[in-house]
């Protein structure tokens, strides 16, 4: 993030990454994060944040929605937040928020005129229900400035069983209490959302996703080697 801010057109501010990340608490080593933000000339920054470094200073346009992610190992479930005029301070990214931030930064170079004008406390609200929403249409509309029924219709969770996995303990990325113990011939039952969502088994080094389509029903996971950090 740039050093340097117009104080007519800028003002700077602090951005903290909230909580530990759950990996972190049951390794006891701090997780590096990307960070990306719009910058009001439609691109993004990006900046790298070293393992245990949680906050940044940065300057952002007063008069415009400001979008921030921060992706924990370049690519995992990231933290997201907002600065607009009148928010408060210091803006703080969460995982409840980080979907719809992460949703945004994609369509940035398509719109970023759209995206800088949309409202900071809508955006918060709209957050939490994200991950039930059929999120093509929501961002077309996003980007319309309009919200229609179709684009708010909550879609129903996902019911997955996984089985056939390694024996140990499984630990979300996510913050919520998805973590789970899994023991040999078992299966362990779970609601899925629309996202995608990881799991890393610290015993065997392997990392589970699962891909979760709610418009169709359907789900799809792989394992592979877990990443390192």
């Amino acid at each position: 993030m740039s050093c340097d801010s117009n104080p007519l057109y800028e003002r700077r501010i602090d951005v903290v990454i909230a909580d530990q990340h759950p990996w972190k608490k049951v390794s006891h080593r701090p997780l590096w994060h990307t960070l990306v933000a719009t910058n009001g000339s439609k691109e993004l920054q990006k900046v790298y944040l070293e393992g245990g470094v949680t906050s940044i200073s940065t300057p952002v346009k007063r008069d415009r929605l400001t979008v921030f992610c921060a992706y924990p190992l370049s690519n995992l479930f990231p933290y997201g937040g907002f600065y607009y005029p009148g928010c408060d301070l210091p803006v703080v990214l969460t995982q409840q928020q980080g979907q719809l931030a992460s949703l945004l930064l994609d369509a940035y170079a398509y719109n970023a005129q759209a995206i800088e004008n949309l409202n900071g406390r809508q955006l918060a609200d709209l957050a939490l229900k994200v991950s039930l929403l059929d999120t093509s249409n929501l961002l077309l509309d996003l980007l319309n400035g309009k919200l229609d029924h179709e684009s708010m219709t909550l879609q129903p969770k996902l019911a997955v069983a996984l089985a056939d996995l390694p024996y140990g303990y499984w630990v979300s990325e996510r913050a919520e209490e998805r973590s789970f113990y899994f023991l040999c011939n078992d299966t362990h039952y779970l609601e899925a959302e629309g996202l995608v969502e990881r799991w890393w088994n610290q015993e065997q080094q392997v990392c589970l996703t699962l891909f979760a389509d709610l418009k169709q029903q359907r789900f799809y996971t792989s394992l592979s080697k877990a990443p390192l950090w």
